[in-house]
């Protein structure tokens, strides 16, 4: 999701595809994350705050401009400093130019404190092989034990650099689970029985339906930027190394971590004949393979069916007893969705460390920095503050759990997974009705982490800087040719082999060697 994620922060609203508990996914009122029905204890810290010299503390991260910050960050300090004599004061960002205000200040050398950092935004890996983070071992263990303790070890894998923690990832739902979103509507006129779909192929004879008596919908939407295959490899087995578009490629099921060109590949080959077909019988738009976006058709409600990251389903929502809030798209709720799960959640190293906050190596105080960071994972009302605001300023409680925000009160952060423990967080207005009852939906949430399929590969990043030519000549083969081949819009039996051909003369097999050097050292090393 972070290619993507990327994408869409850059116009302030972190959200990618439609499903219901995307990590970090939706509009002002999309779904966040519940509180559990027991509040968090906050952890004591090692030393009492009085015996604490008072130090200020800097955290950066990224976000949409704030006018009420000021009033937020003032609460906040009235509530940590009486726990570990620190203030904090809060560095907003704007999404547009996170990356270049943090470059600039690690390359200065001034002194801070926290930022947020991952795979898409401050890169994590690149920034703590250089040094800019400060290792956590040592610190995690002295005063945040309880906060190692809430989050699974497998999340904690993704953090490590040369076999050090350089941050703390922030628990949200990570898991990669992927399906198809059906029209409710379309579904429900033509009776589709859409809980019987298996594979592929069974779809088909509801997109017929859709072609011969809904002439205003497209059957199935899809675009050159969500194009299935490199978007959500694990819907066909795989697992992307460095990048989806790139050849190289391993299965997700092969513990050998056998490194593969995914284009020569049986799966691929059967999904592009697959789509062809349906080009062909007009199932999909006709600049499929040139379009940009399809946000304007799901907004309108013109996908009869379409793809996107589902992790939790609508026949899971059902099973539980809660009301799903599967939508075409985030940005018209009114278009609802049958959301169809066809591969099951997967931890990647790209999910895991997809949200994560980092201590400076410049930081003057990384233990006090690693108090506020115990605080912020394992405090509810810490965690709450910076998130949501202040309570009957910038949103009211409804429930004991649940709350409506207040789109004028000067604060509206509303990302949770930005932060720290999201299992803290108050549900709102987008968040599944019911969800709060038992703690019914944070148990889903955390289960789905829990008892995700972990990536063979979990930690593994690929540095492209040896082959960083060989992807360049690549990547301008798959903007040739692999798209018109994908949406079926081109005959794959005539164009597959050419892309094939043109992707080994500019260097495929080199890419794919490098990947499968540099996979087996890290799996050498982390034996």
């Amino acid at each position: 999701m972070k290619k993507m994620k990327k994408i869409a922060n850059t116009i302030a609203v972190p959200c990618l595809v439609l499903s219901i508990a995307l990590a970090g996914c939706g509009d002002k009122t999309a779904t966040t994350t519940p509180a559990p029905t027991k509040e968090a204890a906050p952890s004591a810290t090692p030393d009492s705050s009085k015996d604490l010299k008072p130090v200020e503390l800097t955290y950066y991260f990224p976000n949409t401009p704030q006018k009420d910050l000021a009033s937020v960050e003032d609460e906040l300090n009235k509530l940590i400093k009486p726990k570990i004599n620190a203030t904090v004061h809060l560095k907003l960002v704007d999404w547009g130019t996170y990356d270049e205000k943090m470059n600039v200040l690690m390359a200065s050398g001034e002194p801070y404190d926290l930022a947020f950092t991952s795979t898409w935004a401050n890169n994590f890996y690149q920034n703590a092989a250089k040094g800019a983070f400060a290792p956590m071992d040592d610190l995690l263990a002295k005063y945040a034990p309880s906060l190692k303790g809430s989050v699974p070890d497998s999340f904690w894998k993704a953090v490590k650099v040369k076999g050090q923690t350089f941050g703390v990832p922030n628990f949200q739902q990570a898991t990669a689970g992927y399906g198809y979103l059906i029209q409710k509507s379309v579904a429900d006129k033509y009776k589709f029985d859409w809980k019987s779909v298996t594979k592929l192929s069974d779809l088909t004879p509801f997109l017929e339906t859709v072609k011969k008596n809904e002439p205003n919908l497209v059957p199935f939407g899809i675009s050159k930027k969500e194009d299935i295959f490199t978007n959500a490899p694990a819907m066909f087995g795989f697992e992307a190394l460095g990048d989806a578009i790139t050849p190289g490629a391993i299965y997700v099921n092969d513990a050998s971590l056998k490194v593969v060109n995914q284009f020569e590949t049986a799966e691929f080959k059967n999904f592009v004949t697959m789509m062809r077909d349906w080009y062909t019988k007009g199932y999909l738009r006709k600049d499929a393979a040139s379009l940009k976006d399809m946000e304007s058709d799901k907004k309108a409600g013109k996908n009869a069916m379409t793809w996107g990251q589902i992790d939790l389903d609508t026949a899971a929502f059902e099973k539980a007893g809660m009301e799903s809030t599967g939508r075409m798209s985030n940005a018209n709720k009114d278009v609802q969705s049958y959301d169809l799960q066809f591969v099951k959640p997967l931890l990647t190293t790209d999910k895991a460390a997809s949200t994560i906050t980092a201590i400076s190596a410049t930081s003057p105080n990384k233990e006090r920095a690693m108090m506020f960071l115990n605080l912020l994972n394992t405090d509810k009302e810490v965690f709450n503050l910076i998130n949501w605001g202040v309570a009957d300023k910038h949103y009211k409680k409804v429930g004991d759990n649940r709350i409506e925000t207040n789109k004028d009160g000067g604060y509206q952060i509303i990302s949770p997974w930005e932060f720290g423990n999201m299992t803290n967080s108050f549900l709102s207005e987008g968040d599944p009705k019911g969800g709060e009852v038992d703690g019914k939906f944070i148990k889903m949430w955390s289960d789905l982490n829990k008892n995700a399929i972990p990536s063979n590969a979990l930690g593994f990043v690929f540095d492209f800087t040896p082959v960083k030519a060989e992807k360049a000549n690549c990547d301008a083969i798959i903007d040739e040719l692999y798209y018109a081949i994908s949406t079926g819009t081109v005959d794959p039996d005539k164009y597959l082999p050419q892309m094939l051909d043109k992707l080994k003369k500019a260097g495929a097999d080199k890419i794919i060697a490098e990947k499968q050097k540099q996979l087996d050292a890290w799996k050498a090393a982390n034996k």
